[in-house]
């Protein structure tokens, strides 16, 4: 689906949810929690396939399993549905040792030289802004969670790999700052254990069509070539919830 469509979708969904409920009862029910757990890369983004000469494969991320720390809060007008936003940091690591080992092969082999040697630094890290709708189905003191969620991917850092080919000067794949639109959805639980307080526990998909990368002194288009930075992960995470009214 295109980034453009999942927005329209996304707001849609806001709209009609907001129209339903606006003659409805409003239970004014606010929360805010704070969460936390582990972060799975999945597809193009953990993928360490590079390709083969001649059809190099410049989508593979080579992201690491790491982890994520998330601010959230929403405001239900009706008991069942609500508006809300996440902030959220995500950290999927860098390219270890044999990462590099391999990237100066494929550089190898793709410029036909006798040697290739990679240097990296740095790891991907992403902070996210995302809001939309939330769901909410209440049993008692447990309520199933829901929401579905859009807004700003923004890239503190990307993995910087510099190749140096022989005696040739170096070419570095720079480390990315860029932001895009990215796109989450969630399902979990709470318990409370309090009239205040209550646990969390969610499971996020969230994907984004990628960042840009920035390339230096790259005088061809041999080798792997890494231009744009899909990125798509699972969060679980477990976290507290403090509610307001």
């Amino acid at each position: 689906m295109k980034t453009k469509n999942i927005f329209s979708v996304l707001t849609a969904i806001v709209l009609l949810t907001s129209t339903i409920c606006a003659q409805e009862e409003s239970t004014g029910n606010f929360f805010l929690g704070l969460s936390g757990g582990v972060s799975a890369p999945l597809g193009n983004f953990a993928s360490t396939d590079l390709g083969e000469f001649g059809s190099w494969n410049n989508t593979s991320g080579f992201a690491k399993t790491g982890f994520n720390i998330g601010f959230d809060g929403a405001y239900y007008f009706h008991k069942n549905i609500g508006v809300g936003g996440v902030l959220n940091f995500s950290d999927h690591g860098g390219l270890t040792k044999d990462d590099a080992t391999k990237l100066g092969d494929s550089y190898t082999d793709a410029f036909g030289v006798d040697e290739s040697t990679v240097i990296t630094n740095s790891r991907y890290r992403t902070l996210n802004f995302l809001v939309g709708p939330y769901f909410s189905l209440p049993f008692n003191k447990f309520s199933i969670e829901a929401r579905a969620l859009g807004g700003l991917a923004q890239s503190i850092s990307t993995p910087e790999v510099s190749v140096q080919l022989e005696d040739n000067p170096a070419f570095t794949q720079l480390s990315s700052t860029a932001s895009a639109f990215g796109w989450q959805l969630g399902l979990g639980f709470k318990y409370s254990f309090s009239e205040k307080m209550a646990l969390s526990l969610m499971c996020d998909y969230f994907s984004t069509p990628g960042v840009a990368i920035s390339n230096e002194n790259r005088s061809n288009t041999a080798g792997r070539l890494v231009t744009n930075q899909q990125m798509s992960w699972i969060n679980g995470s477990l976290g507290l919830a403090y509610k307001l009214k």
